[in-house]
């Protein structure tokens, strides 16, 4: 018997699940969001931000960062562990779950609003030769990536997101991938917690690495944005080493950071070029399901190419940002909760591998092609 369904159809908000439905999971969101981070229009002390930030008090700096910085606490990173807890300790009602199923809306209008915040000209001080290392790097470290995935026979899903973690070396990355590579949730976790875990290793490595091969400061700092990523952790290895190579890492991670959607742009189109060329190889998962180009990434590029020509002021970009932080706050308390931890372990060592491999290859690289600078001049001897 035929059903039609546009009887019972007035407007496409019909498609939608009704209130009652979404509720309980939406406010377990907004909750854990609201008390993991400190968002804008709610004045409110007892966050797991507050909390860090006073035991980074209590601890001190280390290598002039805050310890929890260098751990990557920050609005996606806390939400989504009190996420974890509290559904892997107490479990999640099948009522949270319609709601829930709203990240799948969150993370692409996220991503859509994320846009203003890399502005290129932002980087252009910096000097050509930086600005050509981090961008060569960032291309050639997601390509190596894919490339060892493949030869560890990783699910080219869990490859890609760490790819793109990776080279961008931020694990946002790894969440603004999710809907594009049609990722697991527990891929998604997984690969995060492998590219911070090589950022605290490398940022170890990376300080001894460099004065073993004669970089100057200088170049040392180049070093740590490009070959440790991630913020905090970037800044720990630089100032580890000197503070000249500090103020240098400082000044070079405008660099890396502008540059970050290059890096989930490529891995998604290679990935979505290799599915349609292989529509009918069942080993192929990343993209599946994608037929066309997102309507919604061409609106972030769009957006992108705007805030590249200077378009969105500074209150603008500062609103917007606040925004996003509640945006990526909500969906990832909804990834936590919607994931176990036999999900994230699952995925055995094969992701560990691969992430150390791509990662210490990079850094090898790295170090050759800046003792080629400074030995014939770009670096300051």
């Amino acid at each position: 018997m035929a059903i039609h369904y546009e009887l019972g159809r007035k407007s496409w908000f019909s498609a939608l699940y009704d209130l009652k439905a979404v509720l309980p999971g939406l406010l377990a969101m907004f909750f854990i969001a609201i008390f993991s981070n400190n968002l804008a229009g709610v004045p409110n002390p007892f966050t797991l931000q507050n909390l860090f930030a006073w035991l980074d008090g209590v601890i001190g700096p280390v290598h002039h960062q805050s310890l929890f910085q260098v751990l990557n606490s920050n609005f996606v990173w806390n939400p989504l562990l009190v996420g974890l807890i509290i559904g892997n300790v107490f479990g999640v009602p099948d009522s949270w779950k319609r709601g829930l199923s709203y990240i799948h809306m969150l993370m692409p209008l996220g991503i859509i609003m994320l846009a203003p915040h890399f502005m290129l000209g932002h980087a252009l001080k910096l000097g050509a030769a930086p600005i050509l290392i981090c961008t060569a790097s960032l291309f050639l470290t997601a390509t190596l990536t894919l490339w060892i995935a493949k030869l560890f026979r990783l699910d080219d899903r869990h490859g890609s997101i760490i790819a793109g973690g990776l080279a961008t070396g931020d694990p946002h990355a790894c969440a603004i991938l999710m809907p594009l590579i049609k990722a697991k949730g527990g891929q998604v976790v997984h690969a995060t917690a492998c590219v911070i875990g090589f950022g605290l290793v490398s940022m170890y490595l990376l300080p001894v690495l460099g004065e073993w091969v004669g970089l100057t400061p200088q170049a040392l700092g180049l070093a740590s944005v490009v070959g440790v990523g991630n913020g905090a952790q970037a800044l720990f290895a630089a100032f580890g080493s000197s503070y000249e190579a500090g103020r240098w890492a400082t000044w070079f991670d405008v660099g890396r950071h502008v540059i970050m959607p290059a890096g989930f742009l490529y891995v998604f189109i290679v990935m979505f070029v290799r599915k349609l060329r292989r529509r009918d190889d069942e080993t192929v998962m990343a993209t599946r399901g994608i037929k066309t180009f997102p309507l919604w990434l061409g609106v972030f590029v769009f957006l992108w190419a705007l805030a590249c020509l200077h378009l969105f002021k500074e209150p603008a970009h500062h609103a917007i940002f606040a925004m996003v932080k509640w945006d990526f706050s909500l969906a990832a308390a909804a990834l936590g909760l919607s994931v176990s931890f036999r999900e994230i372990t699952q995925h055995g060592l094969k992701g560990v591998l691969v992430t150390l491999a791509a990662g210490l290859l990079r850094i090898a690289l790295l170090l050759a092609a800046l003792v080629i600078c400074v030995k014939t001049g770009l670096f300051a001897a």
